[in-house]
């Protein structure tokens, strides 16, 4: 319903004019159960045309709608959860040395490592880029070029480094 709608199903309801029930409205954050009770306390009993009972079980109703839509926003978080447990389960880590692959492991134990060994993960990937170790997904999410580019500039930006370091001393 619009909120023009609203003020004049409440100016009828209440024997206001359409200005007073928008007033109401916008005062109660459009909503008609208070706005009506507002304009009871304004107007008093004697010009009102009906009585907010029936608003209270709107109201209701609308308690009842709200508790449907969290519970479907909870079904919704849950079924985004499990596509991503699928989808790291799906996808593969690897580390090669050279030819040789060295490990490999399903993209959600790296994602776990990552969150709860944070400090002791991502120092050891930068230490491995520099001892020659290359990092790339396999999959059919991550598996893609662009990733896998994007993982090669970084050895190579670790070897230009490595380079320019030794090449000093």
């Amino acid at each position: 319903m619009t909120h023009y709608e609203m003020a004049e199903k409440l100016a009828e309801k209440m024997n206001v004019s359409l200005e007073e029930a928008k007033t109401a409205l916008e005062a109660c954050e459009w909503e008609m159960l208070d706005a009506a009770l507002l304009l009871e306390k304004e107007h008093g009993a004697e010009n009102r045309a009906y009585s907010t009972e029936r608003e209270a079980e709107d109201a209701t109703s609308g308690r009842e709608r709200a508790k449907v839509r969290r519970r479907g926003a909870v079904k919704g978080l849950g079924e985004l959860a499990r596509s991503a447990f699928n989808m790291g389960n799906r996808n593969r880590f690897e580390v090669r040395r050279g030819d040789e692959q060295v490990l490999e492991m399903p993209v959600l134990v790296l994602v776990l490592l990552m969150l709860f060994a944070f400090w002791v993960c991502v120092p050891l990937l930068v230490i491995g880029l520099f001892a020659g170790f290359r990092y790339s997904f396999s999959g059919a999410e991550l598996g893609r070029d662009s990733v896998n580019n994007a993982m090669d500039k970084a050895a190579e930006v670790a070897e230009k480094v490595k380079e320019e370091v030794v090449g000093e001393h």
